[in-house]
């Protein structure tokens, strides 16, 4: 048996390294080298981090050989088995250490853990409540605590736990992000903003907390105060692409899309382009109306992901603005072959078809859209226009009258049916439609002469309008 080199005052993690590639060696040359406690701990932590517990496992097995005595082995085995789902092999072993050291708190965490996941929710928290009083690291055991009661479906309590885990380390960014999913899970958004706040008093330079909050904010739509939060974090922590990320959507939402721009790109200075940042990227641009470059990241988000349909379709709208309506189709059917009941998708194709003068396929895509989402007033007005444009009179007053028994309070529906029972020679009905049209909105009446001018020449209607209008 190989005796253990010394190795002198050096740094702690050459001694790590080493002791790593002295394991290994052993394994290659099958071998037997003698390691102290420490270093086979420092393994086993290894190849946990490297996710792979059977290796780890087969330390502890070597461990247990020539340290016989020591517990740590057999807490840590069974942190292992539990990792591999012997779930009651490991229970058995905890009992064994429990006989041997009842005053080791990672011998009840490690059972909570477990009962956790056997989700015996009240074992669970009997077990990490007995390591309370043990423990040195209240943090992490409070934490373990609020996850129980998150996995049992009590977010309040598992508030609790995060803020009493916060209370014994400000600096655990695990419990503060934990406790943002938490308020966010519940809807707690007030109470979410009061406690970053207090927190923040407390810890003006917590980055993550600040990052929190103007999540918060954007959720709530308080894009202003959410963009004073994200600053504050890159005051603090200026490499943090995150905050970059989401500072770009708060200004999209304000339509700041240049700025915005500019906050996505800075997020490849911290990590790899991802396809979400280049799609963003091309939507800001389709809002400036840039076509060329919005379409140039759209193809770049697809080139990163073949499967983010949004930006296919991306492509699709561009062409659609440069009235390539035969191009269109093209990378809009990609989109559905991903997505098959987005309406939105549907909505384009059937609008590219409509440009091609293919009013069957046109017709097909807007049926589906009233399918998927019949809540989409547009539709109905889109779809009746095909179907007057198709000499479909008939048809097209039959499906207006279905969309406005659907939208009885959408003034645009009764605008477009007086056009369309005006043009077919009704027009005592479109008086009494454009009527009831001008009792909802009477600012939108200009729709009745950009659809149909014809109807501008009529003294009846202009009459009519003014009537409305002088009731204002």
């Amino acid at each position: 048996m190989e005796e253990e080199e010394f190795l002198g005052p050096g740094d702690q993690q050459n001694q790590i390294r080493h002791s790593i590639e002295r394991y290994e060696e052993m394994i290659r040359n099958k071998d037997a080298y003698f390691f102290d406690v420490d270093a086979f701990l420092n393994i086993i932590d290894y190849y946990i981090e490297k996710n792979d517990p059977v290796k780890a496992l087969q330390v502890v097995e070597f461990a247990q050989d020539q340290h016989p005595a020591s517990v740590e082995f057999l807490l840590r085995k069974a942190q292992l088995l539990a990792m591999v789902e012997r779930l009651d092999e490991a229970l058995s072993i905890l009992d064994k250490a429990e006989r041997i050291t009842p005053l080791d708190p990672d011998l009840y965490m490690i059972r909570g853990s477990i009962y956790s996941q056997l989700q015996k929710f009240e074992e669970a928290i009997e077990s990490f409540n007995k390591a309370i009083p043990l423990a040195e690291e209240l943090d992490m055991l409070y934490l373990n605590l609020a996850y129980v009661y998150e996995s049992w479906g009590d977010y309040d309590k598992a508030i609790s736990y995060l803020k009493l885990s916060l209370e014994n380390n400000p600096e655990n960014d695990v419990a503060l992000y934990e406790i943002a999913f938490c308020f966010e899970f519940t809807e707690r958004f007030t109470d979410s903003i009061d406690f970053y706040t207090r927190f923040i008093d407390l810890q003006p330079y917590s980055f993550p907390a600040w990052y929190n909050l103007g999540n918060v904010y954007n959720r709530l739509n308080r894009y202003e105060d959410a963009l004073n939060a994200y600053d504050y974090c890159l005051v603090i922590k200026d490499d943090f692409s995150s905050a970059y990320f989401n500072k770009g959507n708060t200004l999209a939402n304000l339509n700041r899309y240049a700025e915005a721009i500019e906050c996505y790109k800075k997020t490849f200075e911290f990590e790899a382009p991802d396809a979400l940042t280049y799609y963003n990227i091309g939507e800001c641009y389709e809002q400036l109306e840039d076509m060329h470059r919005a379409r140039d990241y759209y193809k770049k988000a697809t080139k990163l992901d073949p499967n983010i349909a949004e930006a296919w379709l991306g492509i699709g709208v561009t062409l659609q603005n440069e009235e390539r309506w035969f191009e269109a189709t093209h990378y809009i059917k990609k989109a559905l072959e991903i997505d098959s009941n987005n309406a939105e998708f549907w909505f384009a194709l059937g609008d590219a078809e409509y440009h091609l003068d293919n009013y069957i396929s046109a017709e097909m895509s807007y049926k589906k859209v009233l399918e998927l989402e019949p809540e989409n007033a547009d539709i109905w007005i889109e779809y009746s226009h095909l179907l007057m444009v198709d000499n479909r009179a008939d048809e097209a007053v039959e499906l207006l009258q279905a969309g406005m028994i659907y939208h009885p309070d959408n003034a645009e529906l009764n605008y477009r049916m007086a056009c369309y029972l005006y043009m077919c020679g009704k027009v005592h009905e479109s008086y009494q439609i454009l009527a009831e049209a001008l009792e909802k909105n009477v600012h939108l009446c200009h729709l009745v002469f950009e659809y149909a001018p014809v109807m501008e020449n009529d003294k009846n209607i202009l009459d009519l309008i003014d009537l409305y209008k002088n009731r204002i």
